[in-house]
């Protein structure tokens, strides 16, 4: 297993049993934890990801599965059951996943960039446009 794949397992144990006191921020990075269902396999799946305090709405995640040519496999999990739970500290919500696109997805990806530097050389190393995801709040019933 790489060291990467050991952490993230590491960091989501943490994140959860700490009730998000722990974990929520890797450094200077906030990050939040998505439950999602795997799209295959029909498992239950938390992910560590970033994400970005872009819109007033919800957060900002991207797909970039750190430059690879292979989206993560949450992104195929979130195409398929767009509304699902993220912990965001000691907060856990119901979100529904939409893709941003046109001017709006420019603007959210220029705002990454200069916020994350290292996201620049995404697209290019990736080979494929690199989906921005709003995770829009959803309104308790």
């Amino acid at each position: 297993m790489a060291n990467y794949q050991w952490f993230g397992k590491v960091h989501t144990f943490v994140y959860r049993a700490s009730g998000g006191l722990i974990g929520h921020h890797l450094g200077e990075h906030p990050t939040a934890l998505l439950y999602t269902v795997g799209a295959k396999s029909g498992r239950s799946r938390i992910t560590p990801v970033r994400y970005y305090a872009l819109d007033d709405h919800g957060i900002v995640i991207i797909a970039s599965n750190n430059g690879q040519t292979k989206p993560p496999a949450w992104w195929f999990n979130i195409k398929a059951q767009p509304s699902f739970d993220i912990r965001v500290g000691r907060q856990r919500q119901k979100v529904r996943a939409e893709l941003i696109s046109g001017d709006r997805r420019e603007v959210l990806w220029s705002q990454i960039t200069a916020i994350n530097p290292r996201t620049k050389s995404y697209m290019k190393t990736a080979g494929r446009e690199i989906p921005v995801i709003l995770l829009r709040r959803m309104a308790d019933k």
